[in-house]
């Protein structure tokens, strides 16, 4: 998870808009993603506790306000660990877990923010410019890192049931 902490903030200078000239905002969510593996293999206790620990990483690091990340990661770590029983049976399913879950991260980051007048942009451009895009590449690198992630997950589950 460390691992794609600090991956997570080095592609999104790569990504950064500004130095590409593009219309649109990527902002990599793979601490999330991982966070729904971790729900979806590990149960929804443990994705709550990695959510919440890397979120609360997250908003010390990267963002002005204390809290908001920690809350909406531990969250929705915690529905990916509800669901585990119906999404990690199949690559489709995960994939449609992380894409539900990163979608409604970026909108509910997106409300909180916009509660306190810290919100940068109309909800509409907002869907369009970043939360479609984001959604998107997120997606896409859950799919690169199913396979791993899966094994991984699977090695721990099996090593923590012999221990």
């Amino acid at each position: 998870m460390f691992f794609l902490f600090l991956i997570e903030g080095t592609i999104a200078q790569v990504f950064a808009p500004e130095v590409w000239g593009l219309p649109w905002i990527v902002v990599p969510r793979f601490v999330l993603v991982g966070v729904v593996f971790i729900g979806l293999y590990a149960g929804r206790r443990k994705a709550l506790y990695f959510g919440l620990f890397f979120g609360l990483l997250y908003d010390v690091v990267y963002t002005e306000v204390i809290g908001v990340y920690a809350f909406a990661t531990a969250v929705l770590g915690y529905l990916a660990g509800l669901s585990s029983r119906y999404f990690h049976q199949s690559w489709f399913l995960v994939l449609v877990n992380v894409l539900l879950v990163v979608l409604v991260n970026e909108w509910l980051v997106y409300q909180v923010y916009h509660l306190f007048n810290r919100a940068s942009m109309e909800a509409l451009t907002l869907l369009l410019k970043e939360m479609v895009p984001t959604t998107v590449f997120n997606t896409l690198f859950a799919m690169l890192i199913f396979r791993p992630m899966s094994k991984l997950m699977n090695k721990s589950r099996i090593n923590q049931e012999i221990a």
